[in-house]
């Protein structure tokens, strides 16, 4: 939600997101939908490769409301 409002960038959720997805002395995370969704948000602010004079972000507002839907459509169907 920080990330959709404008509370957060894109590029504070990423740097919060890394380290749960890149370092190897963080507790292990089991819950399959957490680490999915960690994954997601770590790329959030990956620069689009297709033009690299002019570089955009690959993901947009509608990706991360998209990203938003599934979680909580697989939340609400109890997944884990």
């Amino acid at each position: 939600m920080d990330l959709l409002e404008g509370r957060r960038s894109r590029e504070e959720v990423d740097d919060w997101a890394a380290p749960w997805r890149t370092l190897d002395d963080l507790p292990e995370i089991d819950d399959r939908l957490v680490w999915d969704t960690l994954g997601t948000l770590f790329g959030c602010a990956t620069l689009d490769p297709s033009d690299p004079e002019n570089p955009g972000y690959l993901h947009d507002e509608v990706d991360f409301r998209a990203w938003l839907e599934e979680f909580d459509a697989a939340v609400a169907r109890g997944e884990r």
